[in-house]
C-alpha cells in the first residue's frame, strides 16, 4: 500500500486548494441563482409538468448543495490536518490512508475500512424513508 508522506504535501495542498475553490464557486453560484425571483430566472410555470420538473430540479439542486457543503467541510478539515501534520492518517484507527484513496478523495479523514464502518453506522441510524402517494418522502 502506498501511503502519504510529507514529500507529497505540496501536491495534496494544491489538490485541496483547487477543490475548495471549486466547491466555494459552486455553492456561490447556486446561492446567486436561488436568490433570483422566478420571473428573473426567465421562466414561467405553464402546466403541471413544468411544476413537476421544477420541483424535481429543486430537490436535485438541494441535494447537490448539501453534498458540496459537506465536502467543503471535509476539505477545510483536511487542510487543517495538513497544517498540524496529521493529514493522511485515519482519524479513527490512526493507520495511514492509502495514497490512491487520498488522490480520489483528498478531503477524506478515514481509511477505507473505517469509512465503511461509519457508513454502516449511518445507515443503521437513519430511519427508513417512505414516499407519499405524490412521490415525496414522508
Amino acid at each position: 500500500m502506498n501511503t502519504y508522506n510529507p514529500t507529497l504535501a505540496s501536491h495534496f495542498a494544491l489538490l485541496l486548494g483547487k477543490r475548495e475553490a471549486e466547491l466555494r464557486a459552486m455553492l456561490g453560484a447556486g446561492a446567486a441563482y436561488e436568490s433570483q425571483a422566478p420571473e428573473a430566472q426567465g421562466r414561467e410555470v405553464l402546466d403541471f409538468k413544468d411544476i413537476a420538473v421544477e420541483d424535481t430540479q429543486a430537490v436535485v439542486d438541494e441535494a447537490k448543495a448539501e453534498q458540496a457543503t459537506e465536502e467543503l467541510e471535509q476539505v477545510v478539515a483536511a487542510r487543517r490536518r495538513m497544517r498540524d501534520g496529521s493529514y493522511g492518517e485515519c482519524q479513527d484507527c490512526g493507520e495511514a490512508i492509502d495514497v490512491r484513496r487520498l488522490v480520489a478523495l483528498p478531503g477524506t479523514a478515514f481509511c477505507a475500512a473505517c469509512q465503511q464502518i461509519h457508513e454502516h453506522q449511518l445507515e443503521r441510524a437513519q430511519p427508513l424513508r417512505r414516499t407519499t402517494p405524490h412521490g415525496r418522502y414522508a
